[in-house]
């Protein structure tokens, strides 16, 4: 299986990289002809990631013209049954896997047929071993499609897999893999073999010895005749015991298991982002744009704010990007002013706030919906909501300035907020208010969107587009009455739901187009329809968010959604906090909902996922010192379990997250693990079916048995 690395200057010849797979792609749509879309097949994981990198995957296809389907999939049950249909189909000819996979034995789940390539690009971590280091036993020899000799599995490495530690994970993989399974008792029974042959051998000596020389019956003659045959035989079984594979000692493979185990029990982490991984395929073919660099941005920064890579890591990207935004973005000045331009879409480079849709919303809101300051002033107190009133006091800021929209705020205001938040907001403990990010202006039909703002916005479609009936604010603030604010049920809208396809998956076809099933919001349907939309909510959601990429009038409808998605995990978040229901076990923290308004919300492993990260900003300085003092010492990582009861299926959706101790780092996540070994050892019903190994739904009544073994196991 060939390990593709990224783009660099120091490959060797010998080194294969991301255009190597690319143009294999394009040369057997080339050669194996026809305009179906079924001989490409994209199977993208229903999330952030997974999404923008089919965006620009989809640009680059159909730049060379190559047909593909593209079929969102949420889960495994989803990947065999999706998998099932797309290897029935005789065109296939390429399968690609994004955002999905790497923990897959790729080589023994996809039974590919003849001349059937497959391609993954995944930042799950760690990697199954086989899918890196395995060898091909399947090569196509005579290969239609993509020339003699071509490997069937391509991985799509992001370099680390090159590193020191994985060159060690290498080589006892190999020793483990490739070790012969019976090379001792057959060594021990071709010794006793050799042993009797070499009695027998003097009698055969003997007799050739009376048959050519009969007067020879020297008995010293004979004697050095046996000798040196057995000396010859000797030296030719250690030749043969020499180049003969042994087993390995078995301290030595007793180490080469233990770092194996090592590698897979350190926990799941995540590398680099997929959509990046392609962006810089485009970078080297040359079809780098402005809308292919904005999906990437906008994948490196929902890992960042998703605290799946730390703050190091995203500088390092946010290098990369600073560059190619120089390259992609030179605007002319006319008389030494920048003219407006309702085309405009540049990218610019920014200072981004850690705080919630501020451009979008007004400034206390978006302040009082920030993991950072919750964290930092305890805003789900009194007490830490008047403390918020009063360092934007203090900044000269008055209360109802804040509470009105941005937009409308005043101007000298706006121009003096960073210079205020930098010289007063450390006195409150916010010291890391702002961080480096990038704006996108849409022309006349919005103002500037930051990355983070837009991968809120995307984020939140992909979760709760539909499915979920929430009510947001109308546009024009609070208290507005019946025409200006108050609030109204969210509905994606017509024209959205008809390009949202709810069916097994989408072609290089008119975006807009319909599979047949239409998707109705917020109607009244029989058990039947609902139980169907269920299952195809996900499906119908991320068609929804892939749309929003490029549709700038459902990205600014759905700013509000976004809103109202973090004013339900403040009330939640801060409702566990206050009642005291969350449990601090020996070496986890646990909260468990269990009633209230936004159960049917939570019960997405998205969304809950999104609480048990804000709970760990609220409670990380306080849980941090607390845990030192007990312990003595520096804590290293701050474990959270979260459950949300689903009462339509009767199940608890349990996510586990581990928290860093410093805000900006990140831990991995040990919790995919032993989710399974709890379930196992409680024999609670639970159901392993994300991509996101820390993620489990767990049967109601055995959700108690569940949450015991784990903490016995963990303690």
């Amino acid at each position: 299986m060939p390990l593709l690395q990224p783009p660099s200057d120091d490959l060797r010849p010998s080194d294969l990289s991301y255009t190597h797979a690319y143009n294999s792609i394009v040369s057997r749509v080339r050669i194996t002809g026809g305009s179906g879309s079924a001989g490409v097949v994209i199977l993208a994981g229903v999330d952030v990631d997974g999404l923008l990198a089919a965006r620009i995957l989809a640009s680059l296809f159909k730049n060379d013209d190559v047909p593909y389907r593209l079929v969102p999939v949420g889960g495994y049950a989803e990947l065999e049954a999706k998998r099932d249909e797309a290897l029935a189909s005789e065109e296939l000819h390429t399968l690609i896997l994004l955002s999905l996979g790497s923990l897959l034995p790729l080589s023994s789940y996809f039974q590919l047929p003849k001349n059937c390539h497959l391609h993954i690009i995944d930042s799950h971590r760690p990697w199954n071993l086989q899918n890196l280091f395995g060898l091909d036993i399947d090569v196509d020899e005579d290969d239609e499609g993509g020339g003699s000799g071509e490997s069937r599995i391509w991985a799509w490495g992001d370099g680390e897999e090159l590193s020191e530690m994985m060159d060690g994970v290498r080589k006892s993989w190999e020793a483990l893999e490739y070790e012969p399974s019976d090379s001792g008792s057959d060594s021990d029974s071709e010794d006793e073999s050799d042993d009797e042959a070499e009695e027998e051998e003097p009698e055969e000596d003997e007799e050739e010895d009376g048959s050519e020389a009969e007067g020879s019956t020297s008995p010293a003659r004979r004697k050095r005749r046996r000798a040196g045959s057995e000396q010859t035989k000797k030296k030719r079984q250690r030749d043969e015991d020499d180049e003969r594979p042994r087993r390995l000692p078995r301290a030595v493979r007793d180490a080469h298991y233990d770092r194996i185990q090592r590698y897979y029990e350190s926990g799941t982490s995540y590398g680099q982002s997929v959509a990046l991984t392609i962006y810089l395929l485009a970078t080297v073919l040359e079809r780098a744009d402005n809308d292919i660099l904005w999906y990437a941005i906008l994948s490196v920064t929902y890992q960042y704010i998703t605290s799946r890579i730390d703050r190091d890591r995203y500088e390092e990207y946010h290098t990369v990007f600073l560059d190619e935004v120089v390259r992609l973005n030179h605007e002319p000045m006319l008389g030494g002013m920048k003219m407006p331009n309702p085309d405009n879409k540049s990218i610019a480079k920014s200072d981004e706030l850690r705080f919630m849709l501020f451009r979008h919303w007004n400034l206390y809101d978006a302040m009082l919906h920030s993991g950072y300051v919750a964290g930092r002033m305890g805003i789900w107190r009194e007490r830490g909501r008047k403390k918020l009133q009063g360092l934007l006091a203090k900044m000269g800021f008055s209360l109802q300035q804040c509470q009105q929209a941005y937009a409308h705020m005043d101007m000298d205001l706006k121009r003096q907020l960073p210079d205020k938040l930098e010289s007063i907001a450390p006195e409150y403990g916010l010291v890391e208010l702002s961080y480096p990010s990038f704006t996108r202006a849409y022309g006349f039909q919005l103002s500037s969107l930051s990355a983070a703002d837009a991968v809120e916005v995307i984020s939140s479609l992909l979760d709760i587009a539909v499915g979920v009936r929430l009510e947001i604010d109308r546009e024009g603030g609070k208290n507005g009455g019946e025409w200006f604010g108050g609030t109204t049920r969210w509905n994606v809208g017509t024209r959205e739901a008809e390009g949202a396809i709810a069916g097994d998956g989408k072609e290089n076809v008119d975006p807009r187009g319909s599979n047949g099933e239409g998707v109705v919001v917020g109607g009244a349907e029989d058990g039947t329809q609902e139980k169907k939309k269920e299952q195809d909510w996900h499906v119908t959601n991320f068609w929804v968010a892939y749309d929003a990429c490029d549709d700038v009038t459902l990205l600014r409808r759905s700013l509000q959604l976004a809103m109202t998605l973090h004013k339900s995990i403040i009330r939640a978040g801060s409702a566990l906090l206050d009642k005291s229901i969350i449990r601090s076990l020996r070496t986890f923290r646990l909260a468990i909902l269990r009633e209230g308004p936004d159960l049917r919300l939570f019960s997405h492993p998205s969304t809950l996922s999104r609480l048990a990260l804000w709970l760990v900003d609220a409670t990380r300085d306080r849980w941090a010192e607390k845990q030192a003092r007990q312990g003595g010492g520096k804590v290293k990582s701050l474990p959270f379990v979260v459950a949300c009861l689903n009462e339509d299926r009767g199940t608890y959706q349990v996510v586990g997250v581990t928290g860093a101790p410093e805000f900006g780092d990140v831990r991995k996540n040990k919790f995919g693990l032993a989710f399974q070994q709890a379930a196992e050892e409680s024999g609670a019903g639970a159901k392993h079916d994300m991509f996101d190994t820390s993620v489990v739904e767990v049967r109601q009544e055995d959700l108690q048995q569940f949450i015991e073994s784990l903490h016995l196991r963990s303690a």
